[in-house]
Formats: structure tokens, sequence, C-alpha cells
């Protein structure tokens, strides 16, 4: 079994859509969990409309998505997790590929599939999640001719390994929401396990409107929680640097951010 993780927030535009291309798959043997972070839109009444069965956690406030996962994989009763973005869509082979994959190998601990940005599969989204030479996670754009082992699979649609989750540990609520894939993926691989690229499995990631604030905030404060539990300090004093050298691209996206920036990186 496959339990299907959906973390929901003021998800409405997209959820009908995710939810019934998960219906659609040609694996059947599936559950869906939704965790919900206290929508204030009509995300819940959707999904009532689509499918009335399948388990509701609703919480009472934004807990991130670190935290809203690991309480739906408590609910979970598959051998296979797949945390899948409000704003992901299947094709229809998705889930089936990935565990074909998955099951001739009992050292993948996570794999993905080609995430696209559009059903014409002609803009790459992720291919998994290497870190670049300032050390921040970036999104491989290349597409392989054959399967590929991967730093980390992005969570947006992956699948992983209950058992080893259960060894290891899920996602570092400390990450809340950004870097919290990254964080995983190293810690299969310390631990001796793979992450893989399943080159016969897509999707399409819509990536909906985001608070850029928000975004820029988690993404530069985890990168660096990241760095403190992975890397060296000689590695830290090379990402310092190259985000210094960015803070006029952070400058150009949100001005508001600079505090934050400044706070973040003075506490380094």
């Amino acid at each position: 079994m496959v339990s299907v993780i959906i973390v929901t927030y003021n998800s409405e535009k997209f959820i009908k859509e995710t939810l019934l291309r998960v219906l659609k798959q040609t694996y059947k043997n599936i559950e869906i969990i939704i965790v919900d972070n206290n929508s204030k839109d009509h995300t819940l009444k959707f999904i009532k409309e689509i499918k009335k069965d399948q388990k509701v956690i609703r919480n009472k406030r934004n807990v991130g998505f670190a935290r809203a996962n690991n309480q739906g994989l408590k609910k979970a009763k598959g051998k296979y997790i797949l945390t899948l973005n409000h704003d992901v869509y299947l094709t229809p082979a998705y889930i089936q590929k990935i565990v074909e994959v998955m099951e001739k190998d009992s050292n993948i601990a996570s794999a993905q599939g080609i995430y696209y940005k559009s059903a014409h599969e002609e803009i790459v989204d992720s291919c998994g999640i290497y870190l670049n030479f300032g050390y921040s996670a970036n999104d491989i754009k290349k597409v392989p001719k054959e399967n590929k082992y991967i730093m980390a699979c992005c969570a947006a649609a992956a699948v992983y390994r209950k058992e080893v989750i259960q060894k290891i540990g899920f996602f570092d609520i400390r990450f809340i929401s950004y870097y919290e894939d990254v964080d995983l993926g190293i810690r299969f691989i310390k631990n001796g396990y793979k992450n893989v690229l399943v080159k016969d499995a897509y999707c399409i990631h819509i990536r909906g409107d985001g608070n850029d604030y928000r975004n820029l905030k988690y993404s530069l404060k985890n990168k660096y929680r990241l760095l403190k539990k992975h890397k060296t300090k000689r590695e830290i004093y090379i990402a310092k640097i190259y985000d210094t050298i960015k803070f006029p691209i952070y400058l150009k996206r949100n001005r508001h951010f600079i505090p934050e920036y400044i706070k973040i990186m003075r506490g380094i």
C-alpha cells in the first residue's frame, strides 16, 4: 500500500484536480490522508465533494509542511509514503512506476519522478535536488536517459520507504518548510540508503502563488540550519560569502526581507 499524504492550506484552487489525479492512478492500493493547516477557504468542502472516506487531520493553526507530514505519517498504513503537494498533478502511472523501481532495491529510501511546470512537458521543474557551490538547494533541470541516483528528492511528490523512515526519522520539524527534504535525503545517504530519480514517472508541479517574504525567510534560515547540521565551518563560511554576493538579488525580490536577512546572517 502507498499512503498519500497531502498537506493543505487554503488550497481550493488546486485540491480538486490533485485528488482526482490520485484517484485515477493505475496503482490502486492507496490510502489518502489529508492534513489541513487551518484553511480559511473552501478546501475541506472541496475535499469532501471528491472523496468522503479519506482520513482528514484538521489542525487549529498552520503548523508548517514538515510537522503536518509527520502527523500524516502517524496515521499511515502503507509500505510507502507519498508526500504530495496540493498543487501537483500526477500522471496516471506515476505511483506505479516509482513503486516498481523501489520494490527491486530495498536500499532505495526515496524516489521521485520528473516534475514539469506544465502539461506540455517543455519546462522541467525538478529532477531532484542538489546543493550548488554556495550550498544553496537547487532543482536538477536536466532530464537523464536512465534512472539516476540523486542527493535528495523534492518532497512535492516524493515516495518514501516507511521502514527506513521508522529507523532514522521523517522530516525534522525545526525546518518547518523548505530544506526539510534536503535534510532527509542527506540523512538517508549517511545511513547507507539511496535516493533515486525515476525517469519514466511524470507529474506537473504548478507551484501555486506563495508569499515571497516567507519563501525567502525560510529558505535562507533553513539553509544555514542544514549546513550547521551536516557541513563543516569552512563550507558554512563559503556559503556566507555566496549569500553576501547575492544580497542585491534578495533586495530586488523583496525589500522588506532585508532586516530578516541581516538577522539570519548575524546569527550564523
